[in-house]
C-alpha cells in the first residue's frame, strides 16, 4: 500500500493533483491511499504524528510555510519520501533538488508531464524496496533483476521467456519449477502458477476471468482448478492486513464481504470478467 500526501493551499489545485493521481493509477496494479492537506500546518502535524508517506505531492509557496523549508525538516528528521515540487515557477528548482526532490513540476503541468515525473518515483521506489533474482541467460552470462519488476514468465520448450513491466524480455534455460521455488524462498506467495507453463506476479494480476487472467494486456490461462484460490490469494497480496476467506462457488452463505469499507458483493468476485 502506498501512502501519497498531497500539500497545496488552493483547493482547486489539491483536486487537480487527486485527479492527476489517481488517473496515473487507474491501470496499475499498485494500492494507494492518498491524504488531501490545504494547510502547510496541518501537513506539517501528520509528517510530526509519523505518518510514513512514500510520496509526497508539495506546493511551494503556501502561507507561512515554503514547501522547500517542510522537505528540509523531513530530510534532517531521515524521510526516505519521494517528493514532487509543485510550482507556478522555475524559481525554486536549485532548492528542491538540494533536499533531494524527485521531481520540480510547474503549475500548469499535463497528465502526460505528470506521469514522466510519477515513472520516476514509482522506479525509485521499485528498487528501493524490491528484492532481487539472479537468472542464468540463455547463450551464456547472467542478468539480475528486481523481483517487482516481473510480470510474468512463460515456458517455450526447455526456454522460460520473462517478461517485465518495462516491456523488456528475457530468455533462461532454469526450470519453472526452480524459478518459482526461488521466488518462494524471497516473496512467500507473490508469486503462483495459474496454470501448465506459467508462473505470474500476483501483484501484476488486474483482471481475473474463469478462461484466463490479465497481466498488463497479457491474457494468461487459467486452469479451472486454480480459478477458486486466485481471487483470495490476490486479496491477500494486496491487502495483506486482512484476512478474507473465499466461499465455495457452488454455495454464498455471505453475500458481501468488506474490502476497506467498500461493499463487494461475494458473487462479484466470481463473475465472469470481474475486475479485482
Amino acid at each position: 500500500m502506498l501512502r501519497i500526501a498531497l500539500c497545496d493551499d488552493l483547493q482547486d489545485q489539491l483536486e487537480i493533483m487527486k485527479t492527476a493521481v489517481q488517473t496515473y493509477y487507474q491501470n496499475k496494479a499498485s494500492n494507494i491511499e492518498i491524504y488531501a492537506y490545504n494547510n502547510a500546518m496541518n501537513f506539517v502535524d501528520a509528517v510530526e504524528e509519523r505518518k510514513d508517506f512514500d510520496i509526497i505531492l508539495l506546493d511551494i509557496c503556501m502561507p507561512g510555510l515554503l514547501g522547500t523549508d517542510i522537505a528540509r525538516e523531513m530530510r534532517k528528521q531521515k524521510s526516505q519520501a519521494e517528493i514532487i515540487f509543485l510550482s507556478t515557477s522555475d524559481e525554486f528548482a536549485v532548492e528542491a533538488f538540494d533536499v533531494r526532490a524527485a521531481h520540480y513540476l510547474t503549475k500548469p503541468f499535463t497528465q502526460k508531464q505528470f506521469d514522466q515525473a510519477m515513472d520516476r518515483v514509482m522506479d525509485t521506489i521499485r528498487q528501493r524496496h524490491s528484492k532481487k533474482i539472479l537468472f542464468r541467460l540463455v547463450g551464456g552470462g547472467i542478468q539480475v533483476e528486481e523481483v517487482n519488476n516481473l510480470l510474468f514468465i512463460e515456458s517455450n520448450g526447455h526456454v522460460q521467456q520473462v517478461h517485465t513491466y518495462d516491456g523488456s524480455m528475457l530468455e533462461t534455460r532454469q526450470s519453472l519449477s526452480a524459478l518459482l521455488q526461488t521466488f518462494e524462498s524471497i516473496v512467500p506467495g507473490q508469486f503462483v502458477s495459474p496454470g501448465k507453463g506459467y508462473i505470474v506476479n500476483q501483484s501484476a494480476i488486474h483482471i481475473i476471468k474463469s478462461e484466463y487472467i490479465e497481466v498488463k494486456g497479457h491474457k494468461i490461462p487459467l486452469a479451472k482448478r486454480k480459478y477458486r484460490p486466485v481471487p483470495g490469494r490476490l486479496f491477500q497480496i494486496h491487502f495483506p492486513k486482512r484476512r478474507i476467506k473465499i466461499p465455495k462457488i457452488s454455495a454464498f452463505p455471505v453475500p458481501f464481504i468488506f474490502v476497506r469499507k467498500i461493499k463487494v458483493p461475494v458473487k462479484s468476485l466470481y463473475r465472469k470478467g470481474a475486475k479485482i
